[in-house]
């Protein structure tokens, strides 16, 4: 956290910086800052006792949508611009308290109409709602399907991002590619552990990006594609470990039988991602869906899954109501492979000596897979108070399968509603 701190220190000295360049170099033009702000006041509560999205339970929470955040852009000349973006929101490196980080911090060059460079801190459109996704007034759902929005642990990076645009008579077609790294503060799968860590407490915080995204907005309908990469690689005295493999234990039942044991250690691991989505208009209606595939290298213990979503919204007046479904999935490999962990007992002859293996040992790896077998019923209604303001409505009923990561407890089988209501404002 030290060095995070200290990098973002030095990210704001460098906008801040460039910023009295930009005005010392522009005496005879004037440069334009404006600053605007946004806000999500947002309770849920289920009727369940485990926590759902680390927050939601049976007691209620202000945590899981509630933040506040303050854009500033400089705008020196028609070609360059800076941006920083400041949130207030519950953590994302611990369960507890609350944090206040900067999101965005990039000097923008646009040498024309069809290009866009931007360098800094910077978070690509890899969703349609992925830029603006803290920004509630912007969308129509009290809160945006986390089946297909939980692709990646984190979307800002540090790095650099182009846009290339072509416009046509009735469209307009943008392509960004991004490149960058960024701190993995992702949550490792609670399950039947009390003890809940982050990724970095065992392995390295920062992680390489890149991606491809093609859009083409056409008025009322809008496509999107996207094709990324990650690679998280082993920090200096840490390394990764292949998944732990079967092996006999020699002895007769119930004192022998099979153990995973820890398979060979690697550097890396890679994680691809396919993502597409389109937004439809039409009068009143509209339509959203989007699709995300996660495959990863190196392990069968990632998050590697498939996942969708689809929203109907209809405007009446000052009320929006609409329904969603979404689903995610865990790969068949992964599922398997965790129903293989928990099915497998542990042989009474390797609880002794010379191993002294606790029986909960083939449980606690399984507990360590990201696994994915979930799906949601949204239907809710915002209510508009203003251009810059609404209230939202919501009743989830989400179904657990096999296990998900995104639940902590020992939870199968079972499904649980969540009430939302929140209020969004610009300013």
């Amino acid at each position: 956290m030290k060095r995070l701190r200290l990098k973002v220190f030095l990210l704001m000295r460098r906008f801040v910086l460039f910023g009295i360049a930009a005005l010392g170099c522009s005496a005879v033009i004037a440069a334009d800052f404006t600053l605007t702000g946004f806000g999500t006041a947002g309770y849920a509560v289920s009727d369940m006792n485990f926590q759902y999205l680390r927050y939601i339970d049976s007691g209620g929470t202000l945590k899981a949508d509630s933040l506040i955040g303050l854009q500033g852009e400089l705008r020196v000349d028609p070609q360059w611009s800076a941006t920083a973006q400041v949130v207030a929101s519950a953590p994302r490196t611990r369960d507890n308290g609350y944090e206040t980080q900067i999101r965005w911090a990039f000097a923008s060059f646009r040498p024309n109409n069809e290009w866009l460079f931007r360098v800094g801190r910077l978070r690509p459109p890899v969703l349609i709602n992925t830029q603006n996704a803290e920004v509630g007034v912007t969308y129509v759902q009290a809160r945006l399907p986390v089946e297909v929005y939980s692709l990646s642990p984190v979307y800002d990076l540090d790095g650099g991002a182009f846009t290339k645009t072509w416009t046509q008579e009735d469209s307009e077609i943008n392509l960004d590619g991004y490149l960058g790294r960024s701190s993995v503060k992702q949550r490792t799968p609670f399950q039947r552990d009390a003890t809940q860590t982050f990724v970095p407490a065992r392995f390295p915080e920062k992680i390489g990006f890149l991606g491809l995204v093609l859009t083409r907005n056409a008025g009322p309908l809008l496509l999107r594609a996207g094709y990324h990469r990650a690679t998280l690689k082993a920090d200096k005295g840490q390394q990764f470990v292949d998944d732990p493999s079967p092996v006999p234990f020699p002895a007769p039942p119930p004192y022998g039988g099979t153990i995973y044991i820890p398979g060979d250690v690697t550097r890396e691991i890679g994680v691809r991602a396919v993502t597409l989505g389109a937004d439809w208009r039409s009068g009143d209606w509209r339509i959203s869906s989007e699709y995300g595939r996660r495959t990863v290298r190196g392990t069968k213990m990632g998050p590697a899954s498939d996942s969708a979503y689809v929203t109907v919204s209809r405007d009446t007046g000052k009320w929006t109501p609409y329904v969603s479904y979404a689903r995610l999935l865990s790969a068949a490999v992964t599922r398997k492979y965790y129903q293989d962990l928990n099915a497998t007992a542990v042989p009474l002859g390797s609880q002794g000596p010379p191993l002294f293996l606790p029986a909960s040992y083939h449980r606690i790896f399984a507990n360590a897979i990201y696994i994915y077998d979930q799906s949601s019923l949204m239907m809710g209604t915002g209510y508009s108070l203003s251009a810059t303001s609404n209230l939202k409505f919501e009743w989830m009923r989400t179904r657990v399968g096999l296990a998900s990561a995104l639940v902590d407890g020992d939870v199968h089988h079972k499904s649980f509603n969540v009430f939302s209501m929140s209020y969004n404002f610009t300013f």
